[in-house]
């Protein structure tokens, strides 16, 4: 090859492969920066996560420590003054108790729902179990339960979150899609666990919820994002839904 051609030659290689160099260069800082806009979201959305829960929690602690505990002094002060009264009196003190009573069911239950300390106090497990007796009895959305001893134990977030997505599905299920029946199952395999709530209702289409930003898949996506995990969710007209969560049991 002569010389001239050798040296257009060299040039030519020696060019191509600068320009790979400073495309490959440019890529990496594309997928870095990436990584780290991926990880700030996360981070970010794992403290407000964190936040809502704290504000949660003290919410729900004014409601038992103040409210109710307001409206059994104010109980027991109704029943004292009813000794006192005429029978008729004494019957409409009766029942304004009686919705004193009712009152307290309500906060009570709005307590619970805004922190659920069983899964602090009893474990994902038996906080799982609460919530589809919960379902079963007062939604009338049959929930069959497969949730097995889980060895190790959750990290604290990973638990509140399994806990949230598994609440805001059967809410779904109960509200939206008309079924009857709905599986929760936690299955726990490789250093993740798997949560599952599956149900028998009309379904929907997929791709119109996440165009029209249903805030209920939003949010429990954002909730598996925060800890690490990702989130799954199947669905078609006509042929249920089924949610799916994987958590690493590594996450904080």
């Amino acid at each position: 090859m002569p010389s001239r051609d050798l040296t257009v030659w060299t040039f030519f290689v020696a060019s191509a492969l600068s320009l790979a160099i400073v495309l490959a260069a440019f890529l990496g800082a594309l997928l870095i920066n990436q990584r780290r806009r991926l990880a700030t979201a996360r981070e970010h959305a794992r403290r407000m996560i964190a936040a809502q829960e704290e504000e949660r929690s003290r919410v729900a602690r004014e409601l038992h420590d103040d409210a109710l505990q307001r409206i059994a002094m104010i109980r027991h002060e109704l029943d004292d003054a009813s000794a006192y009264g005429n029978p008729e009196m004494a019957h409409r003190i009766s029942g304004v108790c009686g919705e004193l009573d009712d009152l307290g069911t309500v906060l009570r239950t709005a307590a619970h729902q805004l922190h659920p300390a069983i899964v602090e106090k009893a474990g994902l497990r038996r906080a799982l179990g609460a919530l589809a007796e919960e379902f079963s009895h007062a939604a009338g959305l049959e929930v069959r339960v497969v949730v097995p001893p889980l060895d190790p134990a959750l990290p604290s977030g990973v638990a509140v979150a399994a806990y949230r997505i598994a609440q805001e599905a059967l809410r779904n299920a109960r509200r939206h899609s008309g079924a009857g029946r709905a599986d929760l199952v936690l299955e726990e395999a490789a250093g993740t666990v798997t949560l599952v709530v599956a149900d028998t209702g009309k379904g929907f289409d997929t791709a119109a919820r996440n165009a029209d930003g249903g805030l209920g898949l939003i949010a429990m996506r954002q909730r598996a994002e925060a800890v690490g995990g990702r989130l799954d969710v199947r669905s078609r007209p006509g042929g249920g839904t089924t949610v799916t969560a994987v958590f690493p049991v590594t996450a904080s």
